[in-house]
């Protein structure tokens, strides 16, 4: 049993190591020839918080140390979950290739593209650092919550990237479905506003309660900002952790073996 046992352990940990080498492989090469290289990830955000973040801090009529870190930690969450989402739906049409000759299952293909997004958002993290530091705010260790907030993210990520993966496999007027959804979700989740003391009633309050990626941006982003996560948060959270993964998994056992012919 043992000997089993460390086999099993040792193929996993080999499994693992590809995943990550393909993935870091794959983020590596689009920048080779480049001149600043992965440093084009930061470019995007740093222009945005700069600006906007500075605009809407004076339209707003809220301090910069309030709502600069608010903005840059809300845009690099968002950016993880957007990554999520948004390549979900061509996950295995991009892999097609790799599916048809039998080089890589479905889960590797799925392990490789949601590493990939976390490698795209791990560059982006030294932006919230900056900010940390530009504004000298303090880090007190119920920051570390966070990191909770993290893994329930990654969690959804790859159950979303198996549900949406086949679907959109099989529809891939989905993709374009999900582009439209994620744009209006950006406005209506609290990354460049700040709901305020009042802002949980009425229009706005079905906006928080009823919006996904606002309970989920607020995990991570509370605990970093020292603020307290409500309840309904963490209910809304592994919730939906829970009933997504069970039905993924459902899902991916009744329609992987067609992927193949759908892509």
């Amino acid at each position: 049993m043992s000997v089993n046992l460390k086999e099993t352990n040792f193929f996993a940990s080999k499994r693992m190591q590809m995943w990550i080498f393909i993935s870091w492989f794959n983020f590596a090469i689009r920048y080779r020839k480049t001149i600043l290289g992965p440093a084009w990830l930061l470019v995007g955000p740093i222009l945005f918080i700069a600006i906007i973040g500075r605009l809407f801090a004076q339209v707003g009529g809220i301090p910069e140390e309030i709502f600069i870190p608010h903005l840059t930690i809300g845009l690099v969450g968002w950016a993880l979950a957007e990554g999520f989402v948004m390549k979900s739906t061509t996950v295995f049409s991009r892999a097609k290739a790799q599916i048809l000759q039998g080089g890589m299952s479905l889960t590797d293909i799925v392990m490789v593209d949601v590493l990939s997004t976390i490698i795209y958002f791990a560059h982006q993290i030294v932006l919230i650092l900056a900010v940390f530091l530009i504004f000298r705010l303090s880090v007190t260790p119920y920051a570390l919550v966070s990191l909770v907030g993290l893994a329930f993210a990654v969690a959804n990520g790859i159950w979303l990237t198996i549900f949406f993966g086949i679907l959109g496999a099989r529809y891939r007027d989905i993709t374009e479905v999900i582009q439209a959804i994620m744009r209006i979700a950006f406005l209506a989740t609290p990354i460049i506003w700040i709901p305020g003391d009042t802002g949980h009633g009425g229009l706005m309050g079905v906006f928080l309660v009823f919006n996904p990626f606002y309970h989920f941006l607020e995990i991570i982003r509370a605990p970093l900002m020292g603020e307290p996560i409500a309840l309904l948060s963490w209910v809304v959270v592994i919730s939906i952790t829970v009933i997504g993964s069970l039905f993924a998994a459902l899902f991916s056992h009744r329609f992987s073996k067609v992927v193949p012919l759908w892509v």
